[in-house]
């Protein structure tokens, strides 16, 4: 009996993204289920890349890459810390490998998935606000390693509601992503009443969470969904690439200032937490060449707490771990996304859309480390680099493609 690929891949994908919807129930009740999705994207994943390294140049390369920092992690923390930081990166991975399966699903998929995570995370949000829960500040030890179930953390005294997920920011973000796609369904069929109504839902539930700026996020995204698509293009474009510049300017760790409001979680970003992270790189070889996987976010709040850092930036995350390669990435992204033409008018329209709410995520959070981000950022950069789905604008010759 032969096996279906294709047919599996998203189905994985889909069993990762409902597990971690209802992390906190599932933590109380199987917590191991939590991590079965993730194993089984590992064993695709690797299959994948040892049938592609040998025959594609850029699986060589990630692969490379990946085994190259994984060794530098190993090298400057432990080989657990390493691989925990490799194990966070996943999710990630998996996605990136496989984006050009996962995005058929993920834009041409059956809406009845996007309801249903709706629903149930306001139906998660609204049990927790009305009668707390048992996974909120649960903690369960993992190899040796006490992990929070669900974060029980407050914001002016006011609970950051995570619903049934690990964390306030994953119930927000789910939230922001699936109604997305239910509300720019809607206005394909110009029902733009019901697309209302689950806006001011969203907006209502994902304030339930203190999650500001997906608020601001996804108020901004309906604006970009009225707008024409060349207007929409042009817009994201512009806005992603001053994210890039600001996040890169402020992490430099000279730009030191002590007098800002430190309940201005932006400032406190900018002037404390993005310069700090930065200088884990302590010596001139990890300033170049990073710290490899572990050296922030999560591995190293459990491995290696005296040198912990959020990050809370993906490019600060990744500088930290792979140093000036991590800009040579982004520099291959930015020039993919500036200067590409996708061959479907109304889904670049929607890939640009929702990849101004992931990327301009990308400035206050650890995209990697949050787990809905995380796989649609993979999704997103595969797919940018799929032949099939787009093109560049222009051939080395400098002749415009008409």
């Amino acid at each position: 009996m032969r096996i279906d690929i294709n047919k599996i891949v998203p189905q994985v994908f889909l069993a990762f993204i409902l597990v971690k919807a209802f992390s906190g129930p599932i933590g109380i009740i199987f917590q191991p289920l939590n991590y079965v999705p993730t194993l089984m994207m590992l064993v695709l994943m690797l299959r994948r890349w040892a049938i592609d390294v040998m025959t594609k140049p850029v699986s060589l390369a990630l692969v490379t890459l990946v085994i190259l920092y994984f060794i530098i992690g190993i090298g400057n923390f432990s080989t657990l810390q390493a691989s925990f930081g490799l194990y966070i990166m996943i999710p990630f991975f998996y996605c990136l490998t496989y984006s050009k399966t996962i995005a058929y699903y993920v834009f041409n998929g059956t809406q009845k998935v996007y309801f249903f995570l709706f629903i149930t995370c306001c139906i998660g949000i609204a049990y927790v606000s009305m009668f707390g829960a048992p996974w909120l500040g649960g903690i369960i030890n993992v190899g040796g390693v006490d992990k929070v179930i669900s974060r029980d953390w407050t914001t002016g005294g006011v609970l950051r509601n995570p619903g049934f997920t690990a964390a306030s920011f994953d119930a927000a973000t789910l939230l922001m992503i699936s109604s997305f796609f239910i509300i720019s369904k809607f206005f394909e069929d110009k029902k733009f009443v019901l697309a209302f109504l689950i806006f001011l839902t969203s907006i209502y539930f994902i304030y339930l969470t203190t999650t500001k700026t997906t608020i601001v996020t996804l108020i901004i995204a309906l604006v970009l969904m009225l707008t024409p698509v060349f207007l929409t293009k042009i817009m994201v474009k512009i806005i992603i690439i001053v994210s890039i510049l600001f996040s890169y300017f402020y992490m430099i760790p000279q730009l030191k200032y002590e007098t800002y409001d430190p309940q201005n979680t932006l400032l406190m970003r900018m002037y404390s937490t993005w310069p700090r992270a930065i200088s884990l790189l302590d010596d001139s070889i990890s300033i170049f060449v990073g710290k490899g996987f572990g050296a922030i976010g999560t591995p190293a709040q459990y491995f290696s707490p005296k040198f912990y850092s959020p990050g809370d930036n993906v490019l600060v995350y990744m500088y930290v771990i792979c140093g000036f390669v991590s800009v040579i990435l982004v520099g291959l992204f930015v020039f993919k996304f500036l200067f590409s033409r996708f061959y479907d008018a109304s889904l670049a329209k929607k890939y640009y859309i929702i990849c101004f709410c992931i990327m301009v995520g990308g400035v206050t959070y650890n995209l990697f480390e949050s787990v809905f981000y995380s796989t649609s950022l993979g999704v997103l950069i595969g797919f940018l680099f799929d032949k099939n789905a787009c093109k560049l604008s222009f051939n080395f010759n400098h002749k415009i493609i008409r």
